[in-house]
């Protein structure tokens, strides 16, 4: 036995997977070292600008961006601070246009930050691309089709159920339908009743 562990200890493999190992170690207690001393931060472990640009000149360090568009006077992206509702919006937007539509603009509800919120004009049908919602009410399969990407024979089975049933008085009712969770899911933001 002693003469096959003298063999293994001359092998050059042996030999050559040690250096390996020894110099692997070496960069390891370099590495640890430079990070240690503060010599060298890895890139994901150094701190990351907050610096948002907002506008020409305007830069925020907190607080949400939100995208006005429609009735105000100066659509665009706005840095307001965190708990900031659609009237500090329209504020910071310049005030709405004379035939924007009150009755559809609810002054008092919350932002998040990356939203976008358009604010309508009278008589004006908001587009689903432009933050409208689809009212599934008065929607035709062609229009949840297109606007949803539903399948024609789901649109169909909305419009049936609403024909047999009434009005939906609920996003969830679609539910009932039935449509998948998925589905639902995928589309509940982007509907109204």
């Amino acid at each position: 036995m002693p003469g096959a562990l003298a063999r293994l200890l001359r092998s050059r493999y042996y030999v050559g997977g040690s250096l390996v190992v020894t110099l692997a170690l070496l960069l390891g207690v370099a590495l640890t070292s430079l990070v240690t001393l503060g010599y060298w931060t890895p890139t994901f472990m150094r701190p990351q600008s907050s610096l948002i640009i907002t506008g020409p000149g305007v830069s925020s360090n907190g607080g949400i961006q939100v995208f006005a568009l429609g009735a105000v006077v100066h659509p665009g992206v706005y840095a307001l601070a965190a708990g900031a509702r659609e009237h500090d919006l329209i504020d910071a937007a310049g005030g709405l246009l004379a035939d924007a539509d009150l009755t559809r603009i609810d002054l008092a509800a919350p932002l998040a930050d990356g939203q976008e919120v358009y604010f309508p004009l009278v008589g004006e049908q908001v587009p689903l691309t432009l933050g409208g919602k689809l009212d599934i009410n008065v929607a035709s399969p062609a229009d949840l089709h297109n606007a949803l990407g539903l399948s024609l024979v789901i649109a169909d089975h909305i419009v049936a159920y609403r024909a047999a049933h009434g009005p939906f008085t609920a996003v969830s009712q679609l539910l009932l339908v039935p449509i998948t969770r998925t589905t639902y899911d995928r589309i509940k933001d982007l509907i109204t009743v």
